[in-house]
């Protein structure tokens, strides 16, 4: 072998090993941010842990009685407006011919009842000797949420102070 062909065979393993060790720093730099990246995936996998023991269903139950509950107070909201409405037409009914003192009673009786949830109402009590400056217990029958309930309206002066109404059926706790 000849000065000159060791010299350019030196020069060719110098510059393979200057490429190898290119590469290998390039390399090395890759393999910090890989491990880098092993962290924010370890991290990523405990939020997906976390993110799975969560269970949303019981919120979404609830949620859904909420949405439910909701519907039936805005129907209770309007039965109620509806029944102000009625009871305004009555207080401004004029006392006479027209609209006795049982009537009156029996129509402030059901709107009362009716604003509350009550249904299927039976005044009990007759309502022929009652008068407006007298306090009267008056005895009803009705229904809420299909369950029968039985109670004593209190009114004086023509106007209802006081409802009690109880549940026939006995409750279990």
């Amino acid at each position: 072998m000849s000065t000159l062909q060791f010299a350019l065979f030196f020069a060719a393993l110098l510059v393979a090993y200057l490429l190898v060790h290119v590469r290998l720093v390039r390399f090395e730099t890759y393999l910090r941010e890989v491990s880098a990246l092993k962290v924010v995936n370890e991290r990523l996998k405990g939020v997906s842990d976390s993110m799975a023991r969560v269970n949303l269903e019981p919120v979404e139950d609830r949620l859904d009685m909420i949405h439910a509950e909701l519907r039936g107070l805005a129907e209770l909201a309007s039965k109620l407006q509806q029944a102000a409405a009625r009871a305004r037409e009555t207080a401004a009914a004029p006392v006479g011919a027209d609209h006795s003192v049982a009537e009156r009673i029996r129509a402030l009786i059901e709107t009362r009842l009716l604003a509350m949830g009550y249904r299927n109402l039976r005044i009990l009590t007759d309502l022929s000797s009652v008068s407006y400056a007298d306090e009267t217990d008056i005895a009803v029958e009705a229904e809420k949420n299909q369950m029968p309930c039985k109670g004593v309206v209190v009114t004086t002066n023509g106007e209802l102070r006081d409802v009690h109404f109880q549940s026939v059926a006995q409750s279990f706790p």
